[in-house]
């Protein structure tokens, strides 16, 4: 039987009622005793790493979860990782980013209810994440509502539906019947064989600011905010569109291309949720390349 570190960090699946709402309440194996057919799957052991609503995650606490790991790598065949669904797929991406040489699975739930609702996600969505645990594939992985994601192509597209997040811009690896993993056999090949020891990269470049492009928005101001960064994150339009004009204030790329001339470094993504940035296709995306402006392609917000 399998060996699977469970690091439990809070979140809507281990909360209960306050008078302020809900809050995490329960530990790893208090919500392992409410799921016994977990131990069945695999010898299960618990590390309460925090109770945190994801909301209050910081990427300190990204730090924290991949040191957890890389201590007790040696000892166990996967990891799974409880977290609440808001910053899920932050996490999920950045622990993508940070565990190099990862060569056992890193699979990170939640659920939309509480373990204890009526009609809760949370038994099936740890079912399907203890199980994929067990299967020996390498990577970061994202559970919820029957799919099994790679972590880095996970966004949360609903606040209510169970099925809160999904694989956008890249297929799902696998989904969950209930019972057993059905892969999707032509990305299970792509999956890295890595064996080696595992490193963590702790160092984080945090001072990054997301920048969403509308119209009217003025070049001062992004100049002026940029100051203070290190990264901006631009959501341009559809393909890849960032204004230009003859007018200064108007000529949100000129102004990039200022700040890339300075030593920032600026990544182009979408603001629509699917088929990312073309950035090559049309004139107002060229021109950023142009000065500098790094394609996202598909990649989401979070992941760039």
């Amino acid at each position: 039987m399998k060996r699977i570190l469970w690091i439990a960090t809070g979140g809507t699946i281990a909360s209960r009622p306050s008078e302020a709402g809900l809050v995490p309440g329960y530990t790893g194996e208090e919500l392992l005793k409410k799921v016994p057919e977990l131990t069945k799957l695999a010898d299960i052991h618990t590390l309460d790493l925090m109770s945190l609503d994801s909301t209050n995650l910081q990427p300190k606490d990204w730090v924290l979860m991949g040191e957890k790991i890389e201590e007790y790598y040696p000892s166990y065949d996967g990891f799974v990782i409880s977290h609440g669904t808001d910053t899920m797929v932050w996490t999920s991406c950045a622990l993508t980013c940070m565990l190099k040489n990862l060569g056992k699975p890193v699979v990170i739930v939640g659920s939309q209810l509480t373990i204890d609702e009526k009609g809760t996600d949370a038994p099936a969505n740890l079912i399907a994440a203890f199980t994929m645990a067990t299967k020996g594939k390498a990577g970061v992985f994202t559970v919820c509502g029957g799919q099994i994601m790679l972590g880095l192509w996970a966004k949360k597209l609903f606040s209510e539906a169970l099925a809160s997040i999904n694989s956008v811009n890249y297929p799902p690896l696998a989904t969950f019947s209930g019972k057993d993993i059905i892969w999707n056999e032509i990305f299970l090949a792509t999956l890295p064989k890595v064996k080696g020891e595992v490193k963590l990269q702790r160092e984080l470049e945090t001072n990054i600011f997301p920048l969403k492009i509308i119209p009217g928005m003025r070049a001062k101001a992004i100049e002026s905010l940029a100051q203070d960064y290190a990264g901006i994150v631009v959501e341009a339009y559809g393909a890849g569109g960032i204004p230009y004009s003859e007018d200064p204030e108007a000529d949100i790329v000129g102004t990039l291309g200022k700040l890339i001339a300075a030593g920032k470094t600026i990544v182009c993504v979408s603001q629509c949720t699917y088929d990312g940035v073309h950035m090559h296709r049309y004139e107002v995306g060229q021109r950023a390349l142009d000065l500098g402006v790094i394609s996202g392609g598909r990649l989401s917000l979070e992941a760039a």
